[in-house]
């Protein structure tokens, strides 16, 4: 499968403010214009890739799955995988350029690599959406469909299962991602995910944002709570 591409249209400006800690507020110019800045100079650097591969999935017991030798227990999970034959293990990134790049200006302007911490996340997003609609228009051609991502630390799902799920799907060697000793994931903008494949289009129950325990998340959906970049920015002067 063709690794896919991101473009300026598809970095959602909306998403870099809600990962700013702007709740529907509209962002003044001179922030929108250093938006704008951050995200051409992020797309210079950038060289993302995805890998993935498909297993057969078996319930164990109502809270307890395996797929690909890795054994998954997670109520949550379970019940967004209800109905799956099949699970895709999934990882992308933005590569090292991104990671250096976000050194370079936390070095020299702590404002300008608070921006490029949200373009970032928003580039990731955008990139594990354009993966997923290229993964989905795969199954279809089987008549399968395919449910939304489910990341370890959503929900009950532990995190501390990261480091076999990338050596399951070889993630260090065919992408370059990996764990480093703190069990931080790298290049920083780094995702993995979980998505069932189903023969029956169900909508997932949790994902992203409902799934997460963390309620108080500065970066959360639908939430008023953490506005702590924001006040960070507002400190400075553009």
């Amino acid at each position: 499968m063709p690794q896919p591409q991101i473009t300026e249209e598809e970095i959602k400006q909306s998403e870099v403010l809600r990962y700013l800690g702007y709740r529907g507020q509209k962002a003044d110019e001179a922030i929108t214009e250093q938006i704008r800045e951050c995200i051409h100079e992020m797309l210079r650097v950038i060289q993302p890739r995805f890998v993935y591969r498909r297993f057969p999935i078996t319930f164990v017991e109502e809270d307890t799955m395996e797929a690909g030798g890795l054994v998954l227990k997670s109520r949550n999970l379970s019940t967004n995988l209800r109905g799956c034959r099949e699970v895709i293990y999934f990882a992308a990134t933005l590569g090292s350029g991104v990671d250096r790049l976000m050194t370079r200006f936390g070095r020299l302007n702590i404002t300008k690599a608070a921006i490029l911490q949200a373009v970032g996340a928003a580039a990731m997003e955008a990139y594990c959406d354009q993966c997923q609609r290229s993964l989905k228009e795969e199954l279809q051609a089987e008549h399968l469909f395919l449910r939304p991502r489910f990341s370890p630390g959503y929900g009950d799902l532990p995190l501390a299962i990261q480091g076999r799920f990338l050596d399951t799907i070889e993630a260090t060697k065919r992408a370059g991602i990996y764990l480093s000793e703190g069990d931080i994931m790298l290049p920083e903008k780094s995702v993995t995910a979980i998505m069932g494949v189903s023969e029956v289009n169900t909508h997932c129950r949790m994902e992203g944002c409902e799934a997460c325990a963390n309620t108080t998340c500065a970066y959360r959906r639908n939430t008023i709570e953490g506005y702590r970049l924001k006040k960070d920015i507002d400190r400075k002067n553009f």
